[in-house]
């Protein structure tokens, strides 16, 4: 488990699977940016009995409210193209009270530190809807910096949307640690 003094990521268990599935069906819950997909709970349940939500390519951990112990999110990390060394990294409050709580800021930060201290990466990347300002900044807060624009590359809801990239790279890191211990 990676704890923060508001939220605990934790791998998924057996108990979970059906909030998660409750949540994974509840499309309007996710906004406006977040992908419409759904998936079954045989899939879920395949996928937790096969790898657990986690390997090398892929990993799934949920947010685990430090208060109320009540999962209000998940956060992935997963590969991107073969050629390169880096991971992406995606996230969603499922509670959306919790929004702009710094919850994701904090959950962004421990996941980012863990697969640089796990994992032979240089670089993680966020793509970002472009109008999804509150994950833009969670990217800032983070300590990402922005690289540019991928024009109509994300089809979601019946249209294509810009994404904006943003990327930190191992060496990023100390400037983020001074920033905020300075």
């Amino acid at each position: 488990m990676l704890k923060g003094k508001v939220v605990t990521l934790r791998p998924v268990q057996e108990d979970d699977l059906p909030q998660l599935y409750e949540h994974i069906l509840n499309i309007e819950n996710r906004g406006e940016f977040y992908p419409a997909s759904i998936q079954t709970l045989a899939e879920l349940r395949k996928e937790l009995n096969t790898t657990g939500f986690w390997s090398r390519e892929f990993g799934l951990l949920l947010l685990i409210d430090n208060k109320t112990k009540n999962v209000i999110g998940q956060i992935v990390y997963f590969t991107t193209v073969r050629y390169m060394d880096e991971l992406e990294i995606g996230y969603i409050l499922y509670d959306t009270s919790r929004r702009r709580s710094g919850a994701m800021s904090e959950a962004l930060n421990l996941l980012t530190r863990y697969l640089f201290d796990t994992k032979p990466i240089n670089r993680i990347r966020l793509c970002i809807v472009t109008e999804n300002k509150g994950s833009r900044g969670v990217a800032k807060n983070g300590g990402y910096i922005h690289e540019g624009t991928q024009r109509g590359c994300f089809f979601n809801k019946g249209k294509l949307h810009d994404m904006e990239l943003y990327a930190i790279i191992r060496s990023d890191l100390a400037k983020v640690k001074s920033k905020k211990s300075g």
